[in-house]
């Protein structure tokens, strides 16, 4: 592969994720502070409950789409065109059991937001289809597009609604029509792009192939969400609303690791095949890298968790605090975990990776049986560290033992050392607004960092390097 092709793809997909989140973010707080914790605890429930019905359209098809289209684009046609029209029959018919399944405790509500986001999130799984087909064909900046797009749209519509002071159901009528207006707009790109083909038996054989992918997913989901649905079930909506004001920041977050992984997919399946020392060397740097957002991230949300979150929620979701302060250390592991858990996948150990998962959820789901009765949404938090905990440990133990002996304790010491320090720094500064405390604690760990470390010096020198050429423009 190109590397001006990679860099384009990194640039894309970074641009639009920043944007997304952001977006993302302001809006999700937006709702928070609008709705308050009763009503968003409904929001969320009904949010929760759709999101796990629809974990079952997909079944690992689009994944496996992206490992066989990266190698070969001449499948892409017949394995998008199975995709889709496998993902429409489920789509119809898990929509049909979702209303049949739906929990008697749900209010008229949150029932009638089970409808329209079971809808929006029909079409956004056949969205997601279409822009792993952008992956595998090395074209991300389509998807990066797109999605920019479909969140901004999301964005505008649902600030609308608060200003206009509509009631939360308007909200997720928003959702659906900027997911509506994308999916027309994916439809006429594809139309001119590529003529989709279908095949009922070789669907069946990319549903063998695929199972592995769809496993995995949905055993993430359920030790990565599925505390958020069994709150809702057992437990008032003010619990999950305050859960959600917590967990939700954090998801958000979870889309830096995702970028690189996703941008660098494509090679580390080549490498899987190639070469297992370059595959090695690679995963060993994105480890570090990620290792340095995840740790001092983590660090900074546990020190300001309190002056944080008072001026995102205005004071309303006072006891998330605590709760964040729990879960903040959910973003360091899942930074660790996540490269480790792309080598099982890219070199051909996707069951393995499904096994662990479905460890996890099992771990998850029986830790929340009890935890959460007994201890409510602080259950829940401790469940989800625990579960993360484990994933990270059983990803290192195989790659290990399995693959390769990969080395990443040694590129901690300086990263643990930098976060020290920025810790400290923030801690005597939280009496400022936390942008302004964050802000000078990040940048004295940057200093140590690059000031250090030789790997970040590099990547320094090289982001200084850009700066200035693009200054001299």
């Amino acid at each position: 592969m190109e590397l001006r092709l990679v860099l384009k793809n990194a640039a894309a997909l970074s641009l639009a994720s920043v944007l997304s989140k952001v977006i993302t973010a302001v809006v999700a707080i937006a709702v928070a502070r609008y709705l308050g914790p009763d009503i968003y605890g409904e929001y969320n429930s009904a949010l929760a409950f759709v999101s796990t019905f629809i974990l079952f359209v997909d079944f690992g098809l689009s994944n496996y789409m992206v490992q066989e289209g990266s190698r070969d684009e001449s499948v892409l046609p017949l394995y998008l065109g199975n995709t889709l029209a496998f993902k429409t029959f489920t789509s119809l018919a898990i929509y049909g059991l979702m209303l049949v399944l739906m929990p008697a405790n749900y209010s008229m509500t949150t029932r009638g937001m089970v409808i329209v986001f079971g809808v929006a999130s029909a079409l956004n799984a056949l969205d997601s289809s279409v822009y792993n087909y952008f992956q595998a064909k090395q074209q991300m900046y389509y998807a990066a597009m797109y999605q920019f797009l479909s969140t901004f749209l999301i964005g505008v519509l649902t600030i609308i609604v608060v200003v206009l002071k509509g009631k939360v159901i308007m909200i997720t009528f928003a959702q659906m029509a900027a997911t509506l207006i994308i999916s027309i707009l994916l439809y006429f790109h594809l139309r001119r792009d590529i003529r989709l083909k279908f095949n009922g038996q070789q669907l069946l054989e990319m549903l063998k192939k695929g199972l592995p992918y769809g496993a995995a997913v949905i055993f993430l989901y359920v030790y990565f969400q599925i505390d958020m649905f069994m709150l809702s079930l057992m437990r008032p909506v003010r619990e999950v609303g305050i859960y959600s004001a917590s967990y939700r920041l954090i998801a958000v977050l979870l889309f830096i690791p995702g970028i690189l992984t996703s941008v660098i997919y494509p090679i580390l399946f080549q490498l899987g095949v190639e070469s297992h020392d370059k595959h090695r060397e690679t995963i060993e740097k994105i480890f570090k890298v990620l290792s340095a957002v995840g740790i001092p991230g983590s660090v900074l949300l546990f020190v300001l968790a309190n002056p944080l979150l008072s001026w995102l929620y205005s004071h309303r979701y006072q006891e998330s605090i605590p709760i964040m302060m729990i879960l903040c250390w959910f973003f360091a592991l899942e930074c660790l975990s996540f490269s480790l858990g792309d080598v099982l996948t890219t070199t051909n150990r996707q069951w393995t990776r499904a096994w662990i998962q479905g460890g996890a959820a099992v771990l998850n789901v029986g830790i929340n049986l009890y935890a959460i009765p007994h201890y409510g949404i602080y259950g829940a938090s401790i469940a989800t560290l625990i579960t993360e905990l484990y994933v990270f440990v059983m990803y290192y133990g195989v790659v290990r033992h399995q693959v390769y002996k990969v080395r990443i304790w040694r590129q901690l010491p300086m990263i643990v050392f930098a976060s020290a320090v920025m810790a400290l720094a923030a801690y005597f500064l939280r009496f400022l607004h936390p942008l302004l405390s964050g802000g000078i604690a990040g940048i004295i760990y940057l200093v140590i960092l690059v000031g250090f470390d030789h790997d970040f010096q590099r990547i320094g020198g090289y982001v200084w390097r850009q700066a200035r050429s693009f200054r001299r423009r």
